[in-house]
């Protein structure tokens, strides 16, 4: 029988559930001892040793080391040590092209079949074949009409058990939940732009509500009629000269 030792303690449970999953991920079984105690006495963590997570004793210096990388923000498999950061900012950088490829393709569909990836250190040959199915398959979902004929008509009249609300989802769950990723990316992006101020050719700029209050009738009417007191002219504002521009 094999012995279990202690890898790490913390008098917060969450620590020992966080570094568990880490341990799970890499195929080593890990077990959480006294958690319920300090749930129930929180104040007795210390004189109990805290929460204990302990590993199989064979796998012992290899959890470890695994505990001891990711306190560091770091990662290793057979290749090497790498940063857990780094990882984050590829993936982020990866997604965001990947983004900015469906993007264009829903701007226009023509380019599906011209798109090309020769350029992507990115994304690989596998994911551009995903990519252009499920772009595809979005395609032909947003072509996707409501229909109801009326031989349907008459057969849900007369079957109670059925319901003819299934008729109204076209399109399932996951079309609106792609089409709102891609949309909020684009929505993002176009907020994001940088318009340089016209006075000083300054970058240092923002797009928001103007604070150079131009009492114009019009604006002055509208102001009153719909936000009393509070301007709702928006324009660019360059912070280094302090114009405001459109």
């Amino acid at each position: 029988m094999t012995k279990l030792i202690t890898v790490y303690s913390s008098n917060i449970p969450i620590d020992c559930h966080i570094l568990k999953g880490r341990l799970e991920t890499e195929g080593i079984s890990s077990y959480i001892y006294d958690e319920n105690l300090i749930w129930v006495h929180p104040f007795k963590a210390v004189a109990i040793g805290g929460v204990k997570l302990k590993v199989p004793s064979d796998k012992f210096l290899h959890c470890q080391k695994i505990i001891d990388l990711t306190s560091q923000g770091k990662l290793f498999d057979d290749t090497g040590e790498y940063h857990i950061a780094e990882i984050l900012n590829n993936e982020i950088n990866r997604q965001n092209e990947i983004l900015s490829i469906k993007s264009k393709i829903r701007n226009d569909s023509s380019l599906i079949d011209k798109i090309t990836f020769n350029d992507s250190k990115l994304i690989e040959q596998i994911d551009t074949q995903e990519l252009l199915k499920n772009e595809r398959d979005f395609l032909e979902l947003s072509n996707k009409k409501f229909e109801f004929t009326w031989k349907q008509f008459f057969y849900e009249l007369f079957d109670f058990d059925r319901s003819v609300f299934k008729y109204f989802r076209t399109k399932p769950v996951e079309y609106y939940i792609e089409k709102e990723i891609v949309e909020n990316y684009i929505n993002q992006k176009e907020s994001k732009r940088i318009a340089n101020c016209p006075n000083c050719g300054s970058d240092n700029t923002s797009f928001g509500h103007a604070i150079d209050f131009k009492w114009d009738i019009l604006y002055l009417i509208l102001s009153l009629l719909i936000a009393p007191l509070f301007p709702i002219r928006k324009k660019n504002h360059c912070f280094d000269c302090g114009n405001d521009f459109k």
